[in-house]
């Protein structure tokens, strides 16, 4: 039998929020280096997407990180600490944002689809969050990143296996923070919104809930 509605979201920028302005003051003192300089070398391919589609670990990624940092810092020392006390950061829940999937699994089976890492479950699980899905889609064990086409089909395969039922694509309601994301899982025919705020995401699932 066929699940009337399913519900994905994307976990960073949804679910939680990082604020990369607490490590302004010390880049800025210390380094001379503007916010953001870290998540630039971070998150640029690619290393970034050899990072959340599997072929490195976290640890490796934050040590690759850590150096390139340190090699381009006047002061190579104080740009590991920095760099080391970005990485402990799991970020911060959006409150509003996990009451509506508290509402939503009462009725729903609610998964969510992120670019993670292979520390991805521990963090969820240090947030207390780790079972308000039907299953964690995890990029790094995927294969495969969003936004490109199969991460979408290899998701929406794991939806039908953990739920085992089919799926209509038409019936999974996707939120990302990501405008590319969104285009391309409304390309693979899921129902796909983009977050700009909890309050907006619940008024605007609520009328596609109700259509």
């Amino acid at each position: 039998m066929a699940v009337s509605q399913v519900f994905v979201f994307d976990i960073d920028g949804v679910i939680r929020t990082f604020t990369p302005e607490r490590m302004a003051a010390r880049l800025d003192a210390e380094l001379g280096l503007p916010v953001g300089i870290i998540e630039d070398a971070a998150f640029a391919d690619p290393l970034g997407r050899a990072l959340v589609e599997g072929r490195m670990t976290r640890a490796e990624w934050v040590d690759e990180v850590t150096e390139m940092i340190a090699r381009t810092a006047r002061d190579a020392d104080a740009a590991r600490s920095i760099v080391a006390e970005w990485a402990t950061d799991i970020g911060q829940l959006i409150p509003e944002t996990i009451e509506l999937i508290d509402e939503l699994r009462q009725e729903h089976p609610v998964f969510a689809l992120t670019n993670g890492t292979d520390r991805t479950a521990h963090e969820l699980d240090t947030h207390g969050i780790a079972d308000r899905f039907h299953r964690v889609l995890n990029s790094h064990e995927i294969g495969v990143a969003k936004p490109a086409p199969d991460c979408y089909a290899r998701a929406h395969a794991l939806i039908e296996q953990t739920l085992g039922s089919a799926v209509s694509p038409a019936s999974v309601h996707f939120t990302d923070d990501l405008s590319a994301n969104i285009e391309a899982a409304a390309q693979f025919g899921w129902r796909a919104v983009q977050f700009t705020d909890a309050a907006a995401l619940r008024s605007s699932l609520a009328a596609e809930l109700a259509s």
